[in-house]
């Protein structure tokens, strides 16, 4: 049931493209702090990450570094930013939200906001808007940055959909390890379950076969149900857990799709600091009507990615010949295979759960897990590493839980109706054997 809920309901979010919205345009014309000045204060060795956005009306620098807090040096005068208090979100809803606003609230963990991408911007403060939907909008205290925003019929289904589907309240969600743990031996005992009803409900049928004592089914009433539906969809339910399960892998069994640090390095041609310390004051200021100017590089050579209310303003378009290069010096010991555009329906890579932005170029090494990297012709991000373990989890996972199987997922309403019937048959067997479970459990207890 949670799972049809979640076919038309997902969790909330705020796009990236959204999260820019509400963004002020950078003041170039003040920008005074050098990329490489803000890298020595960020911590030069442990910056991963580089960016300019408007901070409280002034340019300035987010660092992400290996710490989980993100900081924040305003471009203007060098100077590290403080928390923002009640009255700068005062300020930024009146600038940037259109809707009167009910109140403002600090909170650190809520439903909406549990995930660990948070972590990097708690506080939060919650925005309650007085319209019709109940609108609620969150912001980084430390970017002052709009990052989700859920409406009243959102957070109603998500009761019903992604919270118990994800078994995702708060108070275990917000323990990660705790939460991973959880679920992982709760689905795998969940498998083994199933797997034991399919076999008796088999092993019965067959049983019933022989003896020809009935068509299908010896029993009587809701044991009767729950034989004739587990039949047909025991094989289905089985596979929806165990790709549930497989959700929760995270590198147990195959591998992630996560760029290790040692590959983002090769790849950018040196440690962040050596790579963007090149980019001069002169480089950012001609980006005037940018709301982000973000800073990557690829073979040494650092890149400026300038970012609007439509996406990208400006950024160099990497020829494919040019990337496979640059990843051939990067890793001198492999082969290159094949390189090229992926296209806009690869199977590996445009799916229900998301697809990587157009234009990414794929290299293929011929190394023996047959890797592909995946690279963005804007900015030279090492974005995904699938390998052979990490295309036979695509169908394993997307294909078998949510049928992500090309010609299919791809033709609603047909789709739709697969997925509803399947999980339909699905929920019959489940709430009959659970309505047997609550009857078996309470004639076993003492009277």
């Amino acid at each position: 049931f949670s799972g049809a809920v979640m076919m038309y309901v997902p969790f909330p979010s705020l796009s990236d493209e959204e999260r820019l919205t509400y963004l002020p345009e950078i003041n170039t014309t003040a920008l005074n702090i050098s990329p490489p000045a803000a890298l020595q204060q960020c911590g030069p060795e442990r910056v991963q990450d580089l960016r300019i956005i408007s901070v409280n009306s002034r340019p300035a620098y987010v660092c992400s570094t290996d710490d989980p807090v993100q900081k924040v040096i305003y471009a203007d005068d060098g100077i590290p930013a403080l928390p923002l208090d009640k009255s700068d979100i005062e300020q930024l809803a009146e600038d940037f939200v259109r809707v009167p606003i009910k109140e403002i609230t600090e909170t650190e963990y809520d439903q909406w906001t549990v995930h660990q991408r948070f972590d990097a911007h708690r506080p939060l403060y919650r925005l309650q808007l007085d319209d019709a939907d109940q609108t609620n909008l969150y912001v980084s205290s430390i970017t002052g940055e709009f990052l989700q925003r859920t409406t009243s019929f959102q957070r109603y289904w998500n009761y019903v959909g992604a919270i118990p589907h994800w078994i995702y309240p708060t108070i275990l969600r917000k323990n990660w390890a705790l939460w991973d743990a959880v679920v992982w031996w709760l689905s795998l005992a969940a498998i083994i379950t199933a797997v034991l009803g399919v076999y008796l409900g088999i092993s019965q049928w067959l049983r019933v076969r022989r003896r020809l004592r009935a068509l299908i089914s010896p029993f009587r009433g809701i044991l009767r149900w729950h034989h004739i539906v587990g039949l047909f969809s025991g094989v289905i339910i089985v596979s929806w857990i165990f790709s549930g399960w497989l959700s929760m892998d995270h590198g147990r069994i195959f591998s992630t799709p996560n760029p290790t640090l040692e590959q983002i390095t090769a790849l950018r041609g040196g440690s962040f600091y050596n790579v963007v310390s090149k980019i001069r004051l002169t480089d950012t200021s001609r980006y005037s009507d940018a709301k982000e100017l973000k800073f990557h590089g690829l073979g040494g050579v650092p890149f400026i990615v300038a970012r609007g209310d439509r996406g990208i303003i400006d950024a160099p378009v990497l020829e494919p010949n040019y990337i496979a290069s640059a990843v051939g010096e990067a890793l001198p010991n492999v082969q290159i295979k094949r390189w090229g555009l992926v296209e806009s329906n690869d199977a590996y890579t445009d799916l229900r759960e998301g697809s990587l932005p157009e234009g990414t170029v794929r290299v293929e090494l011929s190394d023996s897990s047959q890797t592909w990297l995946h690279i963005n012709n804007r900015s030279g991000e090492l974005i995904t590493v699938i390998d052979r373990s990490r295309r036979i989890y695509r169908w394993l996972y997307n294909g078998l839980h949510s049928l992500d199987i090309p010609g299919i997922s791809n033709r609603r309403p047909v789709w739709d109706i697969l997925m509803l019937a399947l999980l339909s048959a699905g929920f019959v067997a489940s709430l009959t054997g659970a309505i047997l479970g609550v009857r078996r459990l309470f004639i076993a207890l003492p009277k």
